[in-house]
């Protein structure tokens, strides 16, 4: 009797999904942060209250791949396509593709963004957010960014910012600007006046992203959490940060009675960074200490945290199927009650979110590595030669195109490649 009880409850909760109009999205991407940073994965090192929280009420995925690069991963994300068939260049991409925005717009959203976009578009208005979707933005050039701060620029204090059109140099931590912004666009949407429309919020973090710059009041929360090495002490800190912005998300969320009415996805762009600064970064995951794994093909690197919470989500639930973030765009045009577009290479995810059973893909395949006016740290990290590096996997076995096979099950940390037989 219980279990049929619970059965009904799922199946209600899902059909009041369905004979409601679409739920709100909120998409929170942070920068380089691995899964090793957050508790709920295994981490050990900081605390992330709100993340946990996240997982709880939400449903965990054990293995969602990203390419280990930010721009290319911020290309599939937006589009639902794999990096092979559509980047082009660091910091760009094609503003004529269909995208998240341009989808959920033609289902009646309204749509905005605010953090780091870092996908171009400034050369003329209407400007990159704009030309694929976005009403309202606020973010940065961050290739300007880089030429004017060296080689990843100041993207915290006295930042350009491109607001809705215009730009101007902001006095301040750029970071909160962002996140005031995200709270505004949440709050102005629970009013009556905007009730009836549902929205799509893209908040894309510049943390944990180097420099390692905490504003003042995080840096003293994490004060009891102090790597070494210079620069390297904030990083604590750059995670409490991103901990509390999310907590600040949900809470309005709720206090503005939209909480139950939002589908709310966190997630990361690629692993923890482990250059410059970040060279002797160590976190403590599942028992033993191990580094950033950005830039490489490792699951440190390419295997990124997804925690989805909203209505008709099952609570407390873990997802061992692989899934990518071009399943995305399938799995938000789904919640918006609209097929997605024809190219997607995704499958929406929205069955296996509600409880149904675990489907993956086939196989992942996950490329990246060297494009035209790219920097050389889109070449192969070990060697950096001109080449593509490509990564297939299934629940079980990885394949790199160097030929390195891995068993995940047993050498999760792929220390130990199968011999060729």
């Amino acid at each position: 009797m219980k279990r049929f009880i619970l059965g009904f409850l799922c199946f209600g909760s899902a059909l009041v999904l369905s004979q409601a109009g679409p739920p709100n999205i909120v998409l929170i991407l942070a920068d380089d942060l691995g899964r090793e940073c957050l508790e709920c994965y295994g981490g050990e090192s900081y605390p992330t209250p709100n993340l946990n929280r996240l997982a709880e009420e939400g449903t965990r995925f054990e293995a969602c791949y990203a390419t280990p690069m930010c721009s290319p991963t911020r290309v599939m994300l937006m589009t639902g396509r794999h990096s092979f068939r559509n980047y082009t260049e660091w910091g760009r991409m094609d503003l004529d593709q269909s995208t998240l925005a341009t989808e959920l717009k033609k289902a009646g959203y309204a749509t905005a963004i605010f953090g780091k976009w870092h996908l171009g578009g400034w050369d003329a208005a209407p400007f990159g957010p704009t030309r694929v979707g976005f009403d309202r933005f606020a973010t940065f050039d961050y290739e300007k960014v880089v030429r004017e701060g060296g080689e990843i620029g100041n993207q915290y204090w006295s930042t350009e910012v491109w607001e809705d059109g215009r730009n101007f140099r902001l006095d301040g931590y750029a970071p909160a600007y962002y996140h005031e912004h995200s709270i505004d666009f949440i709050r102005r949407h629970g009013g009556s006046e905007n009730a009836s429309q549902p929205f799509f919020l893209y908040y894309p973090l510049v943390h944990a992203h180097r420099p390692f710059v905490p504003d003042d009041e995080t840096e003293a929360s994490a004060a009891d959490q102090t790597a070494k090495n210079g620069k390297l002490e904030h990083f604590p800190a750059m995670v409490t940060y991103i901990d509390k912005v999310v907590g600040e998300i949900i809470e309005t969320l709720g206090s503005s009675g939209q909480l139950e009415n939002t589908v709310v996805i966190f997630s990361s762009d690629n692993g923890t960074d482990n250059v410059n600064e970040a060279k002797e970064l160590r976190s403590k995951y599942r028992g033993i200490k191990v580094p950033g794994g950005k830039y490489l093909p490792t699951d440190l690197g390419a295997n990124v945290p997804l925690l989805v919470r909203g209505p008709g989500v099952r609570a407390g639930r873990v997802v061992s199927a692989p899934v990518d973030f071009s399943d995305l765009m399938p799995t938000f045009c789904e919640i918006a009650k609209m097929a997605p577009p024809k190219v997607t290479d995704g499958q929406s995810l929205w069955t296996m979110l509600q409880g149904g059973p675990e489907t993956s893909h086939d196989g992942l395949a996950i490329t990246w590595g060297v494009f035209e006016h790219s920097s050389k740290k889109y070449k192969d990290p070990r060697t950096y030669r001109d080449e593509l590096i490509h990564l297939v996997r299934d629940e079980r076995w990885k394949l790199l195109s160097t030929g390195a096979l891995f068993d995940l099950k047993s050498d999760w940390q792929e220390t130990q490649p199968l011999p060729a037989e």
